[in-house]
């Protein structure tokens, strides 16, 4: 699983063959990927998705123990 970070130096995207500056924000699984590559895109949205489904997890468990005096 990678991660979304900053550019510590100057490099090519992999999948675009793009030039990412440093401090530009990439995806980094081994290989770094600028925002434009499709698979910065996929797992941007992935990211995105699971954080939203935690947080109504969250506010379902809050409303339920509150419900339930616990």
């Amino acid at each position: 699983m990678g991660k979304f970070i900053k550019s510590k130096f100057q490099g090519i995207c992999a999948e675009t063959s793009k030039t990412i500056k440093k401090g530009d924000p990439i995806y980094f699984d081994g290989k770094a990927y600028s925002e434009a590559s499709k698979v910065y895109k996929e797992n941007k949205e992935a990211a995105e998705t699971l954080a939203h489904i935690l947080a109504n997890e969250n506010a379902y468990f809050d409303n339920f123990c509150l419900r339930n005096n616990i």
